[in-house]
């Protein structure tokens, strides 16, 4: 007797997404519709992030995928050999099966830093333009490093602050090597894991859109060819792309639509702003 597999979550929303765009293509919906249905294709991408860090912390001990990790034997960049994020880490990328929708090219290999098209933001300007970043990142959605990262001042010097690409660490700050641990994430419903980006990874100081999105909007995080987050001094941004807000896969894998205002709010006192009012951005208590 043969048996049919039965649909997981993950064949759901891929079947999600393509009846949403199926519908976009078509036509005869008004714009408020077209974005609507464009941020829900959004929210489905950002839960099969979410899917794939549950099923990463599933098979790892309970650790969700680091945000940054050493491999010596899969160089990223020259200069950074021995660090790896975590659209480079091959068993979230299995578990997220990407690869199986990645371009290759004549040598078969993949660009891990280029998101597909299916896993892109349909709103992402950036990707329909093929406007890479310096580094050849090309994606929609970005890992909160907050915990990990430092949160600079607006004007402060590029080199005073932690930053994951350098792969440096402090006293104060847990090991970015390893994943939050999920049994330990005390309300991981209020805390932040992906939202909307142009890199690969966000912090809370990125998300305050007076002196990042309001001013850079859809441009790219780091380019020496066209406008980018870089010339305006912010690292880490988040895209308030759908009508001045953004979609945010919490860390219990739901995921929830909010207007900047209510995803950046400082503590009042605070100047400049060092802490966040929101409780969503830190995992860890300090």
């Amino acid at each position: 007797m043969k048996y049919k597999r039965a649909m997981t979550k993950a064949d759901f929303l891929v079947t999600l997404v393509c009846i949403i765009l199926a519908f976009l293509n078509l036509g005869g919906l008004s714009s408020i519709g077209r974005e609507r249905a464009r941020r829900m294709v959004c929210a489905v991408n950002m839960a099969r992030l979410a899917q794939a860090n549950h099923v990463y912390a599933d098979n790892w001990d309970e650790q969700f995928c680091p945000p940054m990790m050493e491999n010596r034997l899969a160089p990223r960049f020259p200069q950074d050999e021995r660090r790896e994020n975590w659209l480079l880490n091959n068993d979230f990328r299995k578990y997220l099966a990407i690869d199986e929708k990645s371009e290759r090219d004549e040598d078969g290999d993949i660009d891990e830093m280029v998101m597909p098209k299916e896993y892109q933001c349909p709103t992402n300007i950036l990707f329909k333009k093929g406007q890479d970043s310096y580094y050849r990142v090309l994606v929609s959605y970005a890992y909160n490093v907050s915990d990990w990262g430092g949160n600079p001042n607006p004007g402060m010097d590029f080199n005073c602050f932690w930053y994951p690409c350098c792969g440096c660490t402090t006293d104060a700050r847990p090991n970015w090597q390893i994943g939050h641990k999920r049994t330990a994430i005390k309300n991981a419903s209020e805390k932040i894991n992906f939202t909307d980006s142009s890199d690969w990874w966000c912090t809370w100081w990125g998300a305050n859109y007076e002196i990042a999105w309001d001013i850079g909007g859809q441009i790219s995080a780091f380019s020496v060819t066209g406008p980018s987050y870089w010339d305006i001094n912010i690292w880490g941004p988040v895209l308030y792309r759908h009508n001045e807000g953004a979609n945010f896969a919490f860390y219990d894998g739901h995921v929830k639509y909010l207007p900047k205002q209510q995803a950046y709010i400082e503590q009042e006192g605070d100047d400049p702003p060092e802490r966040d009012a929101t409780g969503m951005w830190y995992v860890l208590e300090w």
